[in-house]
This record gives C-alpha cells, structure tokens and sequence, in this order.
C-alpha cells in the first residue's frame, strides 16, 4: 500500500495498539482490524500519543517508535540564538531551519512538521467518517464524539496550514497554496492536491462553528477536547487569520464557558509558586517542580510538546534582547539560566540564557495564550481600557505588584506592549514562530527579528522562509503536488 499524505505503516495499525479497545469488527482492511462500539471509538481518542504533538509509527508486534517532533518552529523562532557546537548536534534539518535555509528535509526524511498533524487527523477521521453509523450508543454520546472529532481535524489542519502555507492575507489567500485538505480516512488515496489558503481556514472555521455546540460542557481529562477548548481553536484560527474581531467573539466565549469546564482552570501566581517549583540549592535547573502538563490549571486542552532537544540540551538561547524584556522582578527569567541541566555546566559555561524548564510545553488551548489573545484582540478593535485590564490581570501573576501596571493610553502602544508580553511569556517554546507568520502581513506591528547569529555569521530570513516547502518524500508520492517557493 502506497502512503500519500501520511508516513507510511503509520494507519490502521493505530487502531489496535489502544488498550481500551478490544472488540473489533469484522471488517478487517489490509488485514488490520478496526473498531465498532460506541466505547471503542471513544478509546481512540484516550490514545495518549494524542496528548503530544508527537510523529509516531506503529508497527504490528512491536512497540510504537516516535520519529520526531514538529519542533522547527523552535529553532526557526526569531527570539532565540544558537551556536555552532551545539547546534551541530542536532539532525541536519534542524540545523536547516535554524538558518533558515530554503531546503530543510532531505529526501529521505521522515517529516514530523508534515507527518504529526497528518497522522493524527487520520484518527480523528476515522471517528468522523464513522461513529454516527454505529449501531449501538446514544445519539447524544455520538454526537460528541463526531465533533471532538471534527474539531480536532480542523486544529490538524490550523496548524499544518501554519508550516506550509503562507500567513493568511485577505488579498491573496484565495490564490495562495494551502494544504491538502484531508477527510477521509482513506490511507490508499493518492496524489492529493493542495487547496488555497482560503480554502483551508473556510474548512477550519465551519467545521468548529458547526462543532462546538455539540462539545461536552464538562470534561474529567484535560486531554479530552470540550467546549472551552473548542471556543479557543476557533478564536485562534481568527487571531492567526488577523480577523481580530471575531476573534475577541470567541475568546470571550472561551473565558465565559471556564466555571463549566469542570477542572481547575486558573492562572498559577508566579509569585508564590515559583518559590516552590525552584530547588533553592540548584537554580540552574530552573523549576523542575513545576506540576505536569496534564494536571496543570493553566491547561485548558493538552497537546504538549517536547522542547527538551532544544533547550536544556543546549541548543537555543534566549536573545538578550529578549531576556532584557523582563523587569527586574519578573519571575519568568527563573525558566532561564546560562548553565546547563545537561552536563553540569555551570555559570557562565554557556553562551545565552536556555530554558531549562519544563520540558515539555503545552502548545494546545492554555489560558496565558488566551487572556494575551483578549488583551490584543481588545486592543485592536479600539477597547483600550479592557485591553489594559486584561494584560494587567495577566502580569498579576508573573511579576510584583509594583512592575503590573501598563502605562500606556494609545492603540498602538498597548498592542505593541502586548506583542512584548507575548514575548516574554512564550520565549523559547516555538510558540513564536506562529506570532511571526501573522505578524509578517501586518503593516503595523511587525516586530520580527530577520537575524540568526550563529558564531559570527548572520542569517537573514527572507519571507519566503515564513512558509516551509514541501518535504521531497511527500512530493515524490503526490507527483501532482505544488511545492512552495
């Protein structure tokens, strides 16, 4: 069987590694069994290589390997500098996409920026393309799982839209290339084409319009997607679109569901945590006790990702224009030391600030994403004075009372404060480079760094770069596929 979207063997096998399914029809494709209750399709999505944005390929017998993580827009971030002993440790493409280069995948690279968000759609397709027909359940229960499912697709598409196309711009995006938009969960189709930009964000929004009434309320795991999370997606496929108007609708409605959500769901106060997070005796590794991502309040749906390649093993560092951001008593710079957890490194042994802690960061729906979101989105839609109070709530619970209060009175010096917060709060998580792209159209407040030092020598991002081309192994399975400039 040929794979055209997906990375091969990576299909059906999916299905059967799932403990909480054991009961199969017998329809059997390729040999591979598949699922028929109500309660098996539900299994699926307790898969917990669905909590993390992960490349994943099972094979039949053996243990599931993981390929590798989306992570170019860690390195490709424009807040973050590398040097050439580290980054040299890293595979090729990585050492690619930190310069930027127009060619990041070899031919015979396993893609995880295509094959993560792919993979996982295949899942979720599989509920789509199916749950309404099983013959068992509540209509109530099916409906759920059809838009958790449909949800998720639409988010799969968000963010591989976000690494393969260029940034949305309301002039062009009805002729820019998008992505393949894939529904089916066909693993045999073949020569996919790819849709417009605007084609691909019509198919994000209605599929969350159109799902998140249907979300459970309530959810007892923060890696189910329910409506608060749902609110989110679709106010992050507005806010990425630069439809900042609608985006404020369904942020507002993200934070007005948050007494529904059933689990805690509450910004931890930096003041009194970090305290508690930080060995006192051993700073350096920042603050390793910080709980989990799957407990976290600040969580509102999970899909975290791993940046422990890229930041405490030595191969980022914050800029120090970046690092300067922070007021003497912002209790974020604890995330950040210039020695190691690696080897034992100790100041000054490295040549920037990393972050060493946590590991893994929760690039899925969160709060500080939200409530900086509201903060902008208020901002540019002329509500200065709740935009003001949004970001001054959000400060609360990172700094001292005395560093909180914005300034500010104008539209454009409040948005570009918020830019700055944003800055500080996802430094060297990746989460940058997505700012980046939506940034990159705006006549305004584009405040990208197009520079990489790397020990003496500056590469410079074209905007071209903003989108990353096609990896060779999906372009020779899809002959009929446009590749990016």
């Amino acid at each position: 069987m040929k794979l055209k979207i997906f990375n091969a063997i990576q299909i059906f096998v999916f299905l059967v590694v799932l403990s909480s399914c054991n009961k199969f029809l017998d329809v059997k494709p390729k040999g591979l069994d598949v699922v028929n209750t109500v309660e098996e399709y539900n299994g699926l999505f307790n898969n917990t290589n669905l909590y993390t944005f992960v490349n994943v390929r099972n094979i039949p017998g053996s243990l599931a390997a993981i390929l590798g993580y989306p992570g170019a827009a860690v390195v490709m971030a424009d807040d973050v500098f590398s040097s050439g002993a580290y980054l040299a440790t890293q595979p090729l493409y990585y050492q690619n996409a930190y310069q930027w280069k127009d060619d990041l995948f070899q031919a015979e690279d396993e893609s995880s920026e295509w094959g993560t968000f792919y993979s996982q759609n295949y899942i979720f397709n599989v509920v789509a393309n199916h749950i309404m027909d099983v013959p068992d359940g509540a209509l109530q229960d099916k409906k759920q799982l059809y838009a958790e499912a449909r949800a998720n697709r639409a988010y799969m598409h968000l963010m591989q839209v976000n690494y393969f196309a260029k940034p949305y711009s309301a002039a062009t995006a009805s002729s820019d290339l998008g992505i393949p938009i894939v529904t089916l969960a066909d693993a045999g189709g073949d020569n996919y084409k790819r849709a417009t930009v605007q084609q691909v964000y019509d198919f994000i929004i209605n599929e969350l319009k159109e799902s998140v009434p249907d979300l459970p309320v309530q959810t007892l795991n923060r890696a189910r997607l329910a409506q608060t999370g749902g609110y989110y997606l679709l106010g992050l496929a507005y806010f990425w679109k630069g439809d900042y108007a609608n985006a404020l609708t369904q942020l507002n409605n993200c934070r007005a569901s948050i007494p529904n959500y059933k689990l805690a769901l509450d910004l931890y106060n930096y003041n009194t945590t970090m305290p508690t997070w930080v060995t006192t005796a051993q700073p350096w590794v920042g603050p390793s006790k910080i709980p989990a991502q799957t407990v976290s309040t600040e969580n509102i749906y999970l899909k975290q990702m791993s940046i422990n390649w890229a930041t405490a093993r030595n191969t980022v560092y914050l800029k120090p224009a970046i690092y300067n951001l922070y007021t003497a008593n912002d209790q974020r710079k604890k995330f950040f030391y210039n020695n190691s957890t690696a080897n034992a490194i100790v100041a000054p042994g490295l040549p920037g600030q990393q972050r060493n802690s946590p590991t893994t960061y929760n690039w899925g729906p969160n709060l500080s994403d939200m409530y900086l979101m509201l903060a902008e989105c208020k901002a540019r839609t002329g509500d200065l004075t709740g935009a003001k109070t949004d970001l001054e709530f959000f400060r609360t619970s990172r700094m001292i009372a005395a560093e909180v209060p914005v300034a500010l009175t104008t539209q454009t010096a409040l948005v570009k404060s918020i830019l700055d917060e944003r800055l500080r709060e996802f430094a060297g998580t990746g989460w940058r480079w997505f700012d980046m792209r939506r940034l990159s159209v705006d006549p305004v407040y584009n405040n990208i760094d197009p520079t990489h030092p790397l020990d003496g020598v500056n590469y410079t991002l074209k905007t071209e770069r903003l989108t990353l081309r096609i990896p060779p192994a999906i372009l020779k399975l899809n002959p009929g596929m446009v590749d990016n400039n």
